[in-house]
């Protein structure tokens, strides 16, 4: 009688520890990058926000708490700062949208030289906003504007028109460009969203009678609306952290009409060297930001 030994089989070494090493140190360059370049200076500027220092000799760094908030909350200069910020966001966001969801169905139609608008509206995206601040500056500014030539050369106004200088029309002049510059961007977005959506969609609504208006509205739209949301969102948090057009254009003036919270931080850290209370407005452009991208993670449009 043959007794049959029973086989052993022997199980694999585990390898999850093995690979979760290798994983880490995969990635520890761009965490490293990540908390050199993005987490330490954004905790370094938190700290700072909640003292009172200089920006020079750290020895001389005092600690206030949220000191720094409660002086900005009675501050007029900041609240008129938010309010344009507010204000700019807002207008850039509905007027980058609409131009640029319009040029994208355009471009989208095919028609004859739809490829040279195309390159030309995302031209203006190139330039650096200095450029575009300068230009439009020359432009908008005083009887040798080119705008003020036109209108006066067609009749529209007798005089001059002060963009930049006349509070109520500053704040108006400095969002014109802002969406000269950007709506390209927000063309080639919806342009490459319009490329996704579905053409039997569009075919079937087309034969069942529906018109162009109605195609948009009940089949693009609602199939548009994740890009949409995305697109809505890049361009409030660059609303929120407009500096460089509104500086070179007016340097928040005239009398603050264009003083937004960018502008004011850069004149409280570098010009009254108040590095605490610029800290403080840099952490509530961030705070600000923050909350629209948790606005826009719970408003869930496409579902």
């Amino acid at each position: 009688m043959t007794l049959v030994q029973p086989r052993i089989t022997r199980r694999p070494r585990h390898r999850g520890n093995r690979h979760t090493l290798i994983g880490w140190v995969l990635v520890a360059p761009t965490v490293g990058l990540f908390l050199g370049f993005a987490a330490l200076p954004v905790l370094i500027v938190a700290l700072t926000s909640l003292s009172s220092w200089t920006g020079y000799d750290l020895s001389e760094a005092t600690w206030l708490g949220i000191g720094n908030y409660s002086d900005l909350t009675g501050d007029e200069i900041f609240w008129r700062a938010f309010r344009n910020t507010v204000v700019f966001a807002f207008t850039t966001t509905v007027l980058l949208n609409i131009v640029g969801f319009l040029l994208a169905l355009l471009i989208n139609t095919k028609v004859r030289g739809s490829g040279f608008l195309k390159a030309v509206v995302f031209l203006p995206v190139l330039m650096s906003p200095v450029i575009v601040g300068l230009m439009w500056s020359n432009l908008l500014g005083g009887v040798g504007g080119g705008v003020n030539a036109a209108l006066m050369g067609l009749g529209i106004t007798e005089a001059p028109i002060f963009f930049l200088g006349d509070p109520s029309w500053a704040l108006w002049a400095v969002i014109a460009a802002t969406v000269w510059q950007f709506a390209g961007y927000d063309m080639l977005l919806y342009y490459a969203g319009l490329q996704a959506v579905p053409k039997s969609l569009v075919e079937a609504a087309t034969l069942d009678g529906a018109s162009f208006r109605q195609v948009q509205r009940y089949v693009v739209l609602p199939a548009l609306l994740p890009v949409i949301s995305g697109v809505v969102l890049l361009n409030v948090i660059g609303g929120l952290r407009i500096f460089d057009v509104v500086y070179v254009m007016t340097r928040g003036g005239p009398n603050r009409a264009t003083e937004v919270l960018a502008t004011y931080m850069y004149e409280q850290g570098f010009g009254l060297n108040r590095m605490g209370t610029a800290s403080a407005l840099a952490v509530i452009i961030v705070a600000l930001a923050v909350v629209a991208a948790i606005v826009r993670g719970r408003v869930r449009l496409h579902e």
